[in-house]
């Protein structure tokens, strides 16, 4: 479904918003965050705007959920180690104080 771009500010969800907020950035551009604990995996099989929707609209209860079920966590060591290089592309929406962050996928 397109976005209809000729909607204003007022008509635009919160998913619409980050819908278009989200870039692709390489994992050089995100060491900081992480550095300061402020960087969010979402997983592969996960929808990175939908995550980002519930925490912007602090939904509590659907957040949990998604933790719970390992859909979101903070990036680790591990996962760094494991999955980024230094232009390593990530698909990325800054939900502040948080940068949420997934593995861009050729799908």
């Amino acid at each position: 479904m397109a976005l209809d771009l000729t909607m204003t500010d007022e008509t635009l969800t919160t998913r619409d918003k980050l819908n278009l907020e989200t870039a692709t950035i390489e994992w050089k551009a995100l060491e900081l965050f992480f550095a300061q604990g402020k960087l969010l995996v979402v997983e592969p099989e996960a929808d990175l705007v939908a995550i980002a929707s519930l925490i912007a609209d602090n939904d509590i209860s659907a957040l949990e959920v998604a933790i719970e079920e390992q859909q979101v966590s903070f990036a680790t060591a591990a996962w760094v180690k494991a999955n980024c290089e230094q232009n390593t592309q990530l698909w990325t929406v800054v939900v502040s104080p948080y940068v949420v962050t997934q593995l861009e996928t050729n799908n």
